[in-house]
């Protein structure tokens, strides 16, 4: 097992593992107790996927079960006012600790009720998906989506502790697989050129969900996020790194009608972020062409069709990491990103054109 300390006001450590079997050996080491009151909360999806082992946990542990809808569509308000009224109904208190099993929707909407429920109370992530597994599950951000716009209601709060197991990933979809490759390349483009190569030398192995190969992707990815959020925990400043491929991809996902997922629509956003790039700051257009083959690799979109322009660009404009004018995150080189370069509308239309748009 892989473990990584995350430093802050309230650190907390990562742990990286094949299988699932250790988890009741980690709640037991940060002090829960067998009769602790402890709820879970997933989904459906994870539940009907998990159930056995969501039994043996109770079994075990003093646990009771609230799962809701699965899916971006249900990460509203609703769905936080059934967890309140759950838990309050269980009478769940201040020393009680909350599981979130599930992927990034599951984790961001359960981190903000334990953020906020009774001014805040322990809660452990399980991430189920390979997207929240190499991004979300660690760096605080936590909330849910309203009036349309991503996670504009939201805190920052740190778990009590995360366990990755890459056993999930066995029964994850190919199209949500492919997600999570998206960030992961992000990561590389914007930090690591070693991940960059070993992403296409190993990509088969990737693609065959290798333990190994897996378990050394994330634990890479959640080194190379925690160290930024350990500099820019409040999102101030280098942690806008992490926006790179974002606002476009924000744009795309809002107006694709939900046929792209949230990773293929930050690969896409990548893109049109590289050929910005390659105007703005003399990027090499070796590093578009050599991404395009990854992409290809890798089963990510390289085309994508805008329908409306207007709407794409209302969309960017109303990514909330954006005031009046829009900002990008560029790249020099890999592993070199600059945050907060200012774009116009028109530079970002011929950035799509020369990207994702060729071929219409």
């Amino acid at each position: 097992m892989k473990e990584l300390e995350v430093s802050g006001v309230k650190g907390y450590r990562v742990y990286i593992d094949s299988t699932i079997d250790k988890l009741f050996q980690m709640l037991l080491q940060h002090k829960i107790k067998h009769n602790d009151n402890i709820f879970l909360i997933t989904d459906d999806r994870v539940f009907s996927l998990y159930k056995n082992g969501i039994e043996k946990l109770k079994e075990s542990f003093n646990v009771k079960l609230y799962y809701f809808k699965n899916g971006e569509g249900n990460k509203n308000i609703n769905t936080v006012q059934g967890i309140y009224s759950f838990l309050i109904d269980n009478d769940a208190n201040r020393d009680s600790v909350i599981i979130a099993l599930g992927g990034g929707v599951v984790g961001d909407i359960v981190g903000f009720v334990s953020s906020t429920y009774m001014r805040g109370i322990r809660y452990i992530n399980i991430p189920t998906t390979l997207l929240s597994q190499v991004d979300s599950c660690i760096g605080g951000k936590v909330g849910y989506n309203y009036n349309g716009i991503k996670n504009v209601v939201g805190s920052f709060y740190n778990p009590y502790f995360v366990y990755v197991s890459t056993n999930f990933l066995k029964s994850l979809d190919e199209k949500y697989f492919i997600d999570g490759l998206g960030e992961i390349v992000k990561y590389a483009l914007i930090k690591d050129g070693a991940l960059f190569n070993y992403l296409n030398e190993n990509y088969r192995g990737i693609l065959e969900r290798e333990n190994d190969k897996m378990i050394h992707i994330i634990r890479t990815c959640l080194k190379l996020k925690k160290d930024i959020v350990e500099e820019d925990f409040r999102d101030n400043g280098i942690r806008n790194l992490l926006n790179f491929g974002h606002t476009v991809g924000h744009g795309i996902e809002m107006t694709s009608g939900g046929k792209l997922t949230h990773g293929e629509s930050v690969a896409l956003g990548i893109l049109v972020s590289l050929k910005l790039s390659e105007s703005m700051l003399n990027l090499n257009e070796e590093v578009f062409k050599e991404t395009i083959e990854l992409y290809k690799k890798l089963g990510l979109p390289i085309k994508y069709k805008v329908d409306n322009y207007n709407l794409f660009m209302y969309a960017i404009n109303h990514d909330k990491k954006n005031n009046d004018k829009i900002r990008f995150v560029l790249l020099q080189d890999i592993g070199n990103g600059k945050i907060k370069i200012e774009v116009n509308k028109e530079q970002i239309l011929e950035a799509i054109k020369q990207s994702i748009g060729k071929g219409e």
